[in-house]
């Protein structure tokens, strides 16, 4: 099992063994992730692969936040894991961001 040493917070499901450049690629994004959404945030992403008669995969990345006890959910799908793992992180600090602002007001 993967996982990010700097982020016990982060649970990575069925992903796969990543070498050196991509984990640390990794770590970078959870890092400025965690800057916006807090540290007491817990992050689960799941990954599914699609492998449909060729060499390359079709990634599929969902992904749940929990902070304070409240909930938020985002999915992606393509062809580069790092990409998609990046994606969903934006979408969930986005939905954050955004429940968070509302409440402010």
């Amino acid at each position: 099992m993967v996982e990010l040493k700097n982020f016990p917070n982060v649970k990575l499901i069925k992903f796969p063994e990543l070498d050196e450049v991509d984990l640390g690629l990794l770590e970078k994004s959870a890092g400025s992730f965690f800057k916006k959404v807090g540290s007491d945030a817990q992050v689960s992403l799941s990954l599914k692969e699609y492998k449909k008669g060729g060499l390359r995969a079709q990634h599929e990345v969902h992904g749940s936040l929990i902070v304070g006890g409240k909930s938020f959910f985002a999915n992606h799908e393509d062809w580069q894991l790092l990409e998609v793992v990046q994606h969903v992180l934006k979408v969930l600090e986005k939905e954050f961001l955004k429940k968070s602002s509302k409440e402010k007001v």
